[in-house]
């Protein structure tokens, strides 16, 4: 059963520069360009780049080229790893050859989640209009409160959905009320870490997967957007079975995909052929012949 193409354009941000990939970025760049010239293309989103190798980053791109710089520029989601500051610096800086079209930016001041939110609400204004800002927002208290000055100042969440310990990994309980509070207060957000798969793959806890489906994370959000509780969500993010999943998800029109994608902007995955492997193994999206 194919699904909507608006369900999966641009839904896998290429990480392939984080752990556990670690790409050097070179070969990070080649590969960024491959994904993007393929017939899967439409589904992988911009090239998640720190704010430490974005020089790097582009004279990479110069030397595939032979330094003509006839190439299309290449899209980049910026991991800015000095706060408020960091962006002030990312507004000023210009590398040929890169389009930043997000950054991402986690809270850090765990004592004051939400006085950090609004110095990166304010810090973020120095970015042109056209730029996305992810806030990645730690589950730590006054998480909510953060949650809703993010909301206020027009920029979208980010969750941490997995990591490279089994206790960065939340449980579907932990998942299922973050997904709530977001959807509840209609802020966008994109998921990092641990989605290579459609469906969960199995950890020690039933209730904590070692990593969550990303397909199992779209029908979370789905059912919240429709009013499901908590635990209806947490039961969704659960479910390992991928055919239960596929008949759902298929079935969704243009319209439903769309409210979906509103709130679930994408995910970083730092091998992105995975999620692309499973989505035409489950008949969800067609290679062409």
């Amino acid at each position: 059963m194919v699904a909507s193409p608006a369900l999966f354009e641009r839904l896998v941000d290429d990480a392939g520069m984080f752990p556990p990939g670690n790409a050097d970025v070179a070969d990070a760049v080649t590969a960024h360009q491959h994904y993007q010239r393929s017939w899967f293309g439409p589904l992988i989103g911009p090239l998640v780049v720190s704010d430490q190798k974005l020089a790097e980053v582009g004279r990479a791109l110069a030397h595939s080229d032979g330094g003509r710089g006839d190439q299309e520029p290449i899209a980049v989601s910026v991991v800015n790893t000095s706060g408020a500051g960091g962006l002030l610096s990312l507004a000023r800086r210009d590398v040929p050859g890169l389009r930043v079209t997000a950054v991402e930016s986690a809270l850090r001041d765990l004592d004051d989640l939400t006085g950090n939110a609004a110095r990166i609400v304010s810090a973020a204004a120095e970015l042109s209009d056209d730029v996305q800002v992810f806030v990645e927002i730690p589950y730590a208290p006054g998480w909510e409160r953060a949650a809703a000055e993010v909301e206020a100042g027009g920029l979208y969440g980010k969750l941490r959905t997995g990591g490279l310990e089994p206790a960065d990994t939340p449980s579907t309980d932990q998942l299922a009320r973050q997904l709530s509070v977001l959807v509840e207060a209609d802020l966008p957000f994109k998921a990092t870490a641990g989605l290579h798969h459609a469906w969960p793959t199995a950890g020690s806890d039933p209730a904590r997967p070692r990593q969550h489906g990303f397909l199992n994370l779209l029908s979370a959000v789905a059912a919240l957007v429709e009013g499901a509780t908590v635990s209806e969500a947490a039961e969704l993010l659960g479910r390992s079975e991928p055919r239960a999943l596929v008949e759902n998800i298929g079935g969704w029109s243009d319209s439903e995909s769309g409210r979906v994608r509103r709130r679930l902007r994408s995910f970083g995955c730092c091998g992105v052929l995975d999620p692309v492997h499973d989505l035409v193994s489950l008949g969800l999206v067609v290679e062409p012949a």
